[in-house]
């Protein structure tokens, strides 16, 4: 029953429109800084669906066998991959200063980026239930 929570919750997700991809040389500044805020948050809405199904398996699996440093280090390695990507995005966002709309785009394409890798890690690994 869980895990056919689970899938509904990963299914729900994932909108019915297909991500666009924000084309800076077709859209006007205002367009294209709303059309990355869009995508960062359908992207951090799909990270942290990964992310809670990672945790369901990892509790789980602490639950059958008493052990829970598996939780532990995932939790922490989320803690540290958010503040990497925050790091690591914030340096390039000051290097595009003193042009706000350059550093701003070049934040938020940043933080794309780490997010959707983070996913397709996260997709890739496999934990027991």
């Amino acid at each position: 029953m869980m895990k056919l929570l689970l899938s509904i919750a990963l299914v729900s997700a994932f909108p019915l429109y297909a991500q666009q991809a924000c084309d800076q040389s077709t859209l006007n500044k205002v367009d294209y800084m709303q059309c990355l805020d869009q995508q960062l948050e359908q992207t951090r809405r799909e990270l942290t669906t990964w992310e809670n199904n990672h945790l369901f398996k990892l509790e789980a699996q602490s639950t059958s066998t008493g052990r829970k440093d598996g939780l532990k280090l995932f939790n922490k390695a989320r803690q540290t991959f958010s503040l990497y990507t925050e790091q690591d995005c914030r340096w390039q966002f000051i290097g595009q200063l003193p042009d706000n709309n350059a550093a701003t785009a070049s934040y938020k394409q940043c933080q794309l980026y780490h997010l959707k890798q983070r996913i397709e890690f996260l997709k890739q690994v496999h934990t027991k239930p």
